[in-house]
């Protein structure tokens, strides 16, 4: 039986400041459930073509892919224990609100 493909997103580190920042519609933003999600391998692999342009205009550095399922929300949520520590991990002198990232 063949694997079902995974849910996907696109993240990456702000170069300049330094946080994880995940790929949208609008661009960067720090906040994971606002992302693009890719429900096929081929999609995924777009999305990641599309922020690799963004590592080579030297907006973010790292970019690669995270597995994600719904929430009840329909929201995405990595499924790693590292990308769930990365999407929890903010300077401590951010608010709780999210910050776009241009």
């Amino acid at each position: 039986m063949a694997k079902k493909a995974a849910l996907q997103i696109v993240t990456a580190n702000h170069l300049t400041e330094g946080h994880s920042v995940f790929l949208t519609e609008d661009g960067w933003s720090a906040d994971h459930h606002q992302s693009i999600i890719a429900p096929t391998a081929e999609q995924a692999a777009a999305l990641e073509a599309t922020a690799k342009k963004d590592e080579d205009r030297n907006l973010v550095v790292g970019v690669y892919l995270v597995e994600v399922a719904l929430d009840e929300a329909g929201r995405p949520e990595p499924t790693h224990y590292r990308e769930k520590l990365r999407v929890r991990a903010r300077p401590s002198f951010w608010d709780d609100s999210p910050i776009p990232v241009a």
